[in-house]
């Protein structure tokens, strides 16, 4: 990774940040500081300092005298994330539904069914099926015209990447994100906040199995 010296802690902070999310760290590791020193090629300071950044963001964890650490989150934490997300999405869905253009739930759509065709490598579907998810669920919220919505949203951004990269569960989301945007084109909301609540309710039961496995 290449730093712009200009900001360091910023640049650091978004790649440890990515890791993390990406479960490249994984959930309770250790994060080595004389490591990252080393691979990025700056003192101990600015990677204390993106360390914690991410500690403010719910991310890190930091132990005194021990160490920081990737967040470790509770079968209780992401019961909690769900809950916010289902609360804050169907509210948005139901703000931004007329404000949505249909061009921009075509263009969803299409790329919904481009991945559906599931041609790619797993690593490749991956990060495709994450922008996508992360589109689609945004959409509601950046169309519903309401910046304190938007700013608590971003609040828990970070935690709602991580327990995406938990769900496993691909092609099951692809067809759950198709169902939810024909409902939108059809202008059918009573059937769109349906699909999209009973979406959430799967990730949040696959991200607690794959997590429970996991431990």
């Amino acid at each position: 990774m290449q730093l712009n010296k200009e900001s360091l802690a910023d640049q650091i902070s978004k790649e440890i940040k990515n890791r993390i999310i990406n479960v490249e760290i994984k959930q309770g590791e250790k994060i080595d500081v004389r490591k990252l020193e080393e691979e990025f090629g700056v003192s101990r300071a600015p990677v204390r300092e993106a360390l914690q950044r991410l500690a403010d963001q719910g991310l890190v964890e930091v132990k005194p005298r021990v160490g920081y650490f990737a967040i470790n989150m509770t079968s209780r934490q992401i019961k909690d994330i769900s809950e916010m997300r289902k609360l804050l999405e169907t509210f948005a869905l139901r703000k931004s539904y007329s404000k949505i253009p249909n061009d921009a739930l075509q263009e969803l759509k299409s790329k919904t069914l481009e991945l559906k065709k599931n041609n790619l490598s797993h690593e490749e579907l991956r990060t495709l099926f994450d922008e996508t998810d992360e589109k689609l669920h945004r959409m509601f919220i950046d169309n519903s015209n309401n910046k304190l919505l938007k700013d608590f949203t971003e609040r828990i951004h970070n935690l709602i990447g991580l327990t995406r990269h938990l769900n496993e569960r691909i092609e099951a989301a692809l067809k759950e994100h198709e169902r939810i945007l024909d409902s939108l084109l059809e202008e059918d909301m009573s059937q769109a906040e349906t699909a999209l609540r009973e979406h959430l309710d799967n990730v949040e039961q696959e991200v607690l199995a794959n997590y429970s496995e996991g431990r």
